[in-house]
C-alpha cells in the first residue's frame, strides 16, 4: 500500500542550521545541469538548491558542450548571474556531499568526456540526483531492451515524468508496461505498483512526477505526495524540483550514504515542499486550480515561505 506524505512527516526532514554550523555542514552540493542550448535549466535548479537552505552550491559546466545558440549565454554565465553565491568547478579537496546531473541536458549531445564524468559520479560514494538527460545513464549503454542495470555504487534517485518512465521501462527490458498504466496519471496505485517494479530491477529510488508524485524505493516503501496544484504544469519545473531535492540530500548526505532507503522520505518531502512553494507562488492553497498563473522561477522564489509553512 501507498502511504500519503504529511506536512508533519515532511518537517522532520527540512534542515534547520545550529550554532555550530557552518556552510560545510549544511551541505555542499554538486549539480551538473543545464547546457548550452538549456542554461535556463541550471539557473532553476540552482536558485532552488540555494532557497531550500543548503550550504554551498558548485555549478560544474557540461564538458565540451557545443557554442551556445541563439545569443543565450553560458550556462556558467547564465548562473553567475542569477546566484552569484554560486562556486564553480570540479571540487577540489572537498568533495560534494551530493550530486544533481541530467536536468536540462541532452544525452544526444553528450560529449565522451561527460559522459565518463557522469559515469564516475554515479560510480562513487555521493549520492545522486538522476533527471532527465541522465536517465539513460542507469541501464547498460542506455540500449532498449538491454535488460540490465549499470553496477552504480552511488545511492540513487530517478526524476521521471511519465514519458521518461515508459523509456526507463523499455531499457531495463521490462517487456509491455503494466495493466493500468497511464502516462498521464491514472490509478495512483498501479503507478506506484510499475515505479516499485523498476526500482527494484534498477536498484534506485524512483520518483515518479504526476499531479500526485510518488517516490519507491529498491525495499519497496511507497510514499505519495499531492495531489498538486495544477498551476505547477508548466515548463522548468521538474527543474526546481531537482534543486530542492538535491539541497535535502546533501544535507543528509551521511545518512542516506548510511541508508539509501532514506531517498524516499526525502523525494516525498522534496515533491511536498515544491507543490507547497507553487501553492504560494499562485495563490492556490488549497491545490484547486484557482489563484494566478506562475512560472518555474516563481516557485523557486517562492521556496522559503513555504519551507518556514512546513517547519
Amino acid at each position: 500500500m501507498t502511504e500519503r506524505w504529511t506536512r508533519d512527516r515532511a518537517a522532520e526532514w527540512l534542515p534547520r542550521p545550529g550554532a555550530g554550523d557552518d556552510k560545510y555542514r549544511r551541505g555542499v552540493l554538486g549539480m551538473r545541469t543545464g547546457s548550452a542550448h538549456y542554461p535556463g535549466a541550471a539557473v532553476l535548479g540552482v536558485s532552488a538548491a540555494w532557497r531550500t537552505g543548503v550550504g554551498m552550491v558548485r555549478y560544474v559546466a557540461p564538458t565540451d558542450d557545443s557554442p551556445a545558440p541563439y545569443g543565450l549565454p553560458a550556462p556558467s554565465a547564465a548562473v553567475l548571474a542569477a546566484r552569484p553565491e554560486t562556486v564553480f568547478g570540479e571540487p577540489g579537496s572537498r568533495p560534494c556531499d551530493a550530486w544533481v546531473v541530467g536536468s536540462g541536458t541532452d544525452p544526444g549531445r553528450r560529449s565522451p568526456d561527460e559522459r565518463t564524468a557522469l559515469l564516475e559520479l554515479l560510480r562513487g560514494e555521493a549520492p545522486v540526483v538522476i533527471d532527465a538527460g541522465a536517465l539513460d545513464l542507469v541501464t547498460v549503454d542506455g540500449e532498449a531492451g538491454s535488460g540490465a542495470a549499470r553496477r552504480l555504487t552511488a545511492p540513487t534517485i530517478l526524476t521521471p515524468h511519465g514519458g521518461e518512465f515508459e523509456r526507463l521501462w523499455e531499457a531495463a527490458g521490462m517487456g509491455g508496461l503494466p495493466e493500468g498504466w497511464d502516462p498521464r496519471g491514472g490509478d495512483p496505485e498501479a503507478r506506484a505498483a510499475a515505479a516499485g517494479r523498476l526500482a527494484e530491477r534498477l536498484r534506485a529510488t524512483v520518483l515518479l512526477k504526476g499531479s500526485i508524485t510518488l517516490c519507491v524505493t529498491p525495499n519497496g516503501e511507497h510514499l505519495a505526495a499531492g495531489p498538486a496544484t495544477p498551476w505547477l504544469a508548466t515548463a522548468g519545473t521538474g527543474d526546481v524540483l531537482g534543486g530542492i531535492l538535491g539541497a535535502l540530500v546533501a544535507a543528509h548526505s551521511e545518512a542516506v550514504r548510511r541508508n539509501p532507503e532514506l531517498l524516499g522520505p526525502l523525494g516525498a518531502t522534496a515533491a511536498l515542499l515544491h507543490d507547497a512553494a507553487a501553492r504560494v507562488a499562485a495563490h492556490d492553497l488549497e491545490a484547486t486550480g484557482c489563484g494566478r498563473p506562475i512560472a518555474a522561477l516563481d516557485v523557486a522564489d517562492a521556496i522559503p515561505e513555504a519551507f518556514a509553512a512546513l517547519a
